[in-house]
């Protein structure tokens, strides 16, 4: 039993580390990109998703180790071993697809956010929206499932290697929906600013890990009005916040 207790932990050390080791590569390919996002889609796709695994491994990583632990005990028993890749090529699935959205929209406007009267609003509104949404109940519903996933296993889970997709993926529609408000923006101010990224993945970590996380993210969302406001009045100089997602 203490072998078998050791070499948990060792994989639980083993899989947190490689987490936190893709985590840290994912930054430095996302800052080597420069200070435009590519203007084609599949280019935009796939430079959002590393993006948004530099931000969010750090934050899944409990849910993750969740998900190993669980997984291992079931598959003891007779259960499908369930590969913890899965789960998180689920879980990321919905944020490469969130991706793809955000740049059919990018395309579709024919860019974002300007240095402009228009932009100001635009940008400003973008932050009033996301301080809104972090006092709503389905934020906090969000965040729940994503600061306590055991609770989210013992109501979602699902055996096999299908299953381990599935929950990848619905764990990621609930992280999707505490974030989303984040990522807007982030989208708003510069998604290639390294300084807001390093900010949004703090945020994010400190809102999902710390104790008082659900209290955190009430702050968040009073410093997001009040900069929203502040930028669409034109008291914060939106050039000096934001970097352009194109070279525009």
């Amino acid at each position: 039993m203490s072998d078998q207790l050791q070499l948990s932990i060792f994989t639980k050390h083993l899989i947190g580390a490689g987490l936190l080791a893709a985590s840290a590569l994912a930054w430095v390919a996302s800052l080597r990109t420069g200070a435009a996002m590519p203007g084609d889609i599949a280019g935009f796709t796939a430079l959002w998703t590393a993006m948004m695994a530099a931000m969010m491994l750090p934050a899944v990583t409990p849910a993750v180790l969740i998900f190993a632990t669980v997984a291992r005990s079931r598959a003891q028993v007779g259960f499908v071993v369930a590969p913890t890749a899965l789960f998180v090529g689920g879980y990321f699935g919905v944020w490469m697809l969130a991706g793809a959205g955000v740049a059919l929209a990018d395309q579709a406007s024919g860019g974002w956010v300007t240095i402009s009267p228009w932009g100001r609003m635009l940008a400003g509104g973008a932050l009033i929206v996301a301080g809104i949404y972090q006092f709503t109940r389905w934020k906090m519903a969000c965040l729940g499932y994503c600061r306590e996933p055991l609770q989210f296993f013992m109501g979602h889970w699902r055996d096999g290697l299908a299953g381990a997709v599935q929950m990848g993926a619905h764990h990621g529609l609930y992280c999707l929906g505490c974030c989303w408000g984040l990522t807007l923006a982030l989208i708003a101010l510069g998604m290639m600013n390294p300084l807001w990224m390093l900010a949004s993945a703090l945020v994010i970590l400190a809102e999902k890990v710390a104790p008082w996380g659900a209290q955190f993210a009430w702050s968040v969302g009073v410093a997001l009005i009040l900069g929203g406001i502040g930028i669409a009045a034109g008291w914060i100089p939106l050039e000096h916040a934001m970097h352009l997602m194109r070279g525009m």
